[in-house]
């Protein structure tokens, strides 16, 4: 129990010590002080203490976090405002509290006004904070024509503070401004200011608001002049901008050519810039034969910096490029180039048109000499392309081992970026032992940034981990690491991999914990991952209440993750609704904690790509009437909200699935509680998952965006369906067969179907082959369940999921027919046969690719496939095993005996069922190299 009235008899103390220990008494606990308004009178007399400076500082401090628990918040403002204005205040330390409070603040213009005044307070200190409170508040006025008025006369204020806060926040707030037309000619007239800060902010502006300026005509030729201007800071942005400003120019056959002139410019920045456009331009120039033979050119100027831009142009547009085997050659040109600068655009420009490369061989030859380049910012960008590439590389244990020495290079920064591509690459590595054992190793390394990229590792992999509880014990121990940016690494990947972990209650007490962290960005991804994990919490009501103390946090990132799972929660809740009416308030809560998450947030928004959706979603299921517009409106502003992301392309491709989503919904009228709980779990996960992509690319780890994009659930309804029906016919099954022989198996399949959700393509088919192996190891191979036993082999081998599901779901309904009358196991019946065969081979193995059928007393029975001569007892041939079990048919045991002592060297010399079964095992496993030696 707090007691208020002696905190506030220590605030009124001559002690200061003992002040300062009243104020963190407030400052921690005051939304359990009964008299808010009296402790709220104690901090503003204490931001005005004469004695101690460190009192005046927690003050402030202490106001910022209290303000969100006053009942009259208007009031409160008024009282910091006053502060400020008083002669004997100390109007700094109260313009502190300004920028956190500000979003709580009812009357926004006002607040917002009151802020314009303080900016020219005669304090220096309350200008600053005043001017930088106007970043982070400008969004919420109402007014935003005033807004940009104000900013555009503090650009000229006396007090360089000012006017470089000014002149910052003009590139996030021109979006909103009404006149775009005028907001492009005031940012072109301060691209003259005599500020140096105002003229690169504006010139940093022009990048983002030429897409909506009417004239984009004016707009593209405003920026060919200012080409020509002389300062370092506006003209490098201009060229950059032209890029950008390209799609939408109307004579793009004109700007193609102007971009081409400038590449001829006599300045090296503007030829460089120039040729970088050109890549982004690429894609929409008419004349691709041309604008190719331009780019050609450039990839021999004589300029390194020109060379370095075509490389990076090349990979941007290989893929649009109309001679890819010459474009091909100019990038292995520039691999090799003398200059580091154009090596290193070259070894990121391999990594993206890696998959589109004839001759994979040769660029992995260069990929792996540029590993080993004396550059190490060329060896940072090789580890970052080979992870691109990882998936199309030749040798891909090869791959994976030049991570593991790139991971001990002398570079902190070559070492962090390789160890941040081994999550994506682990699950395509051939020998998973070793790379597990390397991963582990890399968990206790010395380089906090190899230690917290193991940790993303685990995270993301943790699924393919060969030994679980071990990775365990190692994400476990990360948690606890003494290095901040590990331990933050570690919350996150807690989340991730908490349906995995074996010790789930150890992990929940390791997330409780660091939601209580001394630092702020441990506590805000903590907060994120219970969002991620609620569903697999063994104590959902601590794990709630953990969100709810921080929403309350000091640190506005930590409040914007925690409300953010707090919406993730209550969709979550909503899915699981009994009554409408409890579906609807969950959603509803859903759409507030977003809302406060998007208010709160700071650089990254968690909520922005979600909120949109389910606002949209609400409105249609419930407000009928209201909804002829919601499509489009929802997909303007989930359109805006990405309109920054650096991965357009994939999360525009995802808005414009749930906008289709959005129709079906609305084209089937009236729904009932079922349907509606169907639906938002339908989502649910789609939609997470597309936020993903925006926080992986909003912070620089392009490669991973494709293994999320991959990852993306399926929004097939037809599918969705499928599995529905499957889940209804896998439970009448299990009790159909009740007391009879066939209750074991049909209610193990129900058991291990009940637990599905609609996943990516990998997950579903993931969930389809783990099932085959069940129904593969419970029904007998006998005759009478040939049918069924040739459907469940048809279904491991069918490449569209649509067709997979239908033919499962035909599977299911036969379970309750299955002949379980009790034969001899078809695994006893090979086992004995091979004691019968007694294969051996002794001595010097004849054959350079032999196919050798052999049993090791106690392990389970395997094909061998030897490649290379074998010296007995040496292990020089390379072996591939194939477990029997895996293509196990009725008549395995009879072409067993067929081949009984033979030497094998080709897939034709073997009975044709085996043959077909050992070939389709073996290209299912990308050993399409082992189908060529074998035909």
């Amino acid at each position: 129990m707090v007691d208020q009235e002696k905190i506030h008899n220590q605030c009124l103390s001559d002690d200061s010590k003992e002040r300062i220990h009243a104020l963190k008494e407030l400052k921690n606990f005051f939304s359990f002080i009964p008299d808010k308004q009296q402790a709220w009178n104690d901090l503003i007399k204490l931001i005005n203490d004469e004695d101690n400076w460190v009192v005046r500082f927690i003050a402030s401090e202490a106001l910022g976090s209290a303000f969100s628990q006053m009942s009259d918040k208007q009031q409160a403002w008024n009282d910091l405002i006053k502060l400020t204005n008083y002669e004997d205040s100390y109007g700094s330390y109260v313009a502190k509290a300004l920028d956190s409070v500000y979003s709580e603040v009812p009357d926004k213009q006002q607040a917002w006004n009151d802020l314009i005044k303080l900016t020219n307070d005669e304090d220096i200190n309350v200008r600053f904070r005043a001017a930088k409170a106007l970043n982070s508040v400008f969004s919420e006025v109402p007014d935003k024509q005033q807004v940009w008025n104000d900013l555009i006369k503090l650009t000229n204020d006396e007090d360089i503070n000012v006017r470089f806060r000014a002149a910052k926040a003009l590139n996030s707030v021109f979006s909103e401004v009404p006149d775009k037309q005028q907001v492009w000619n005031d940012l072109i007239k301060l691209t003259n200011d005599e500020n140096i800060n105002v003229r690169f902010r504006a010139a940093k502006a022009l990048n983002s608001v030429f897409s909506e300026v009417p004239d984009k005509q004016q707009v593209w030729n405003d920026l060919i002049k200012l080409i020509n201007d002389e300062d370092r800071y506006v003209m490098p942005n201009a060229v950059s901008a032209l890029g950008s400003a390209f799609s939408q120019v109307p004579d793009k056959q004109q700007a193609w050519e102007d971009l081409v002139k400038l590449t001829k410019d006599k300045d090296y920045d503007v030829r460089s810039n120039a040729a970088s456009a050109l890549g982004s331009a690429f894609f929409q120039v008419p004349d691709k034969q041309q604008a190719w033979n331009d780019l050609h050119r450039l990839t021999l100027d004589k300029d390194s910096y020109v060379r370095y831009s075509a490389a990076f142009a090349l990979g941007f547009s290989f893929s649009q490029v109309p001679d890819k085997q010459q474009a091909w050659k100019d990038l292995h040109k520039l691999t090799s180039d003398q200059d580091n600068l154009v090596r290193f655009n070259a070894a990121n420009a391999l990594g993206s048109a890696f998959f589109q490369v004839s001759d994979k061989q040769q660029a992995w030859s260069d990929l792996h000499r540029l590993t080993y380049d004396e550059d190490h910012d060329v060896r940072f960008n090789a580890a970052n392309a080979l992870g691109s590439a990882f998936s199309q590389v030749p040798d891909k244990q090869q791959a994976w081992n030049i991570l593991i020495k790139l991971i001990s290079d002398e570079y902190s920064s070559v070492r962090s970026n390789a160890a941040s591509v081994l999550g994506s690459s682990f699950s395509q590595v051939p020998d998973k032992q070793q790379a597990w054992n390397d991963l582990h190793n890399l968990t206790i390394d010395k380089d906090r940034s190899v230690r917290f990229n193991a940790a993303n590792a685990l995270g993301s992999a943790f699924s393919q981990m060969p030994d679980k509880q071990q990775a365990w014990n190692d994400l476990h121990n990360l948690t606890n690491d003494e290095d901040r940016y590990v331990r933050y690494h570690a919350a996150s990947a807690l989340g991730s991999a908490f349906s995995q972990v074996p010790d789930k209650q150890q992990a929940w007490n390791d997330l409780h914990r660091l939601t209580k962290d001394e630092d702020s960005s441990v506590r805000r991804d903590a907060a994120s991952a219970l969002g991620s994990a609620f569903s697999q919490m063994p104590d959902k009501q601590q794990a709630w209440n953990d969100l709810h103390r921080l929403t309350n946090d000091e640190d506005r990132s930590v409040r914007s993750s925690s409300n953010h799972s707090l919406g993730r929660v209550s969709i979550f809740m909503a899915s699981k609704a009994a009554t409408d009416e409890d579906y609807k308030k969950e959603l509803e809560k859903a759409i507030e904690f977003f809302e406060i998450a998007a208010k709160e947030a700071v650089g990254f928004n968690p909520a922005q790509f979600c909120l949109p959706f389910y606002r949209s979603f609400h409105t249609i299921i419930f407000k009928k009437q209201e909804a002829r517009e919601e499509v489009n409106k929802y997909l303007k502003e989930a359109k805006s909200a990405i309109k920054g992301s650096e991965s357009k392309k994939q999360l525009f491709e995802a808005v414009e699935n749930l906008a289709e989503a959005l129709k079906e919904v609305q084209s089937m009228g009236t729904i009932d509680l079922p349907r509606m709980k169907s639906e938002i779990n339908f989502y649910r996960k789609y939609c997470e998952h597309a936020a993903e992509i925006m926080k992986c690319t909003d912070e620089k780890a392009p490669f991973a965006t494709e293994v999320l994009r991959k990852g993306l659930p399926i929004l097939d309804r037809n599918l969705k369906e499928l599995i529905e029906e499957i889940k209804e016919k896998a439970e009448a099954a299990c009790q159909l067969s009740q007391g009879t022989a066939n209750k074991e198996i049909a209610c193990t399949v129900n058991k291990e179907i009940q637990k599905w959700e609609i996943g990516s393509p990998e997950e579903m088919s993931w969930y389809v082959n783990n099932l085959v192996t069940v129904l593969k190891s419970k029904i007998p191979h006998n005759t009478e369940n040939k049918e069924i036993l040739d459907m469940i082999e048809y279904m491991k081998f069918e490449k569209d999921l649509t067709n997979q599901y239908r033919t499962l779901s035909t599977v299911i309904g036969l379970i309750p027919t299955v002949n379980v009358v009790e034969v001899e196991p078809v695994v006893g019946n090979i086992s004995k046969g091979f004691q019968e065969l007694g294969t051996k081979v002794d001595g010097l193995s004849q054959e350079m690719n032999e196919i050798r059928i052999s049993l090791s007393p106690g392990i389970t029975q395997e094909i061998e496939i030897s490649s290379g001569i074998e010296i007995a007892g040496t292990g020089a041939a390379l072996i591939t095993t194939i477990p029997l079990q895996e293509i196990s048919y009725a008549e395995i045991k009879e072409d067993l005996q067929r081949i009984k002592g033979e030497h094998i060297s080709k897939l034709s010399e073997l009975p044709k069922r085996l043959a077909n079964k050992i070939k389709g095992y073996l290209l299912l496993k990308d050993r399409e190299d082992i189908v060529e030696q074998l035909t």
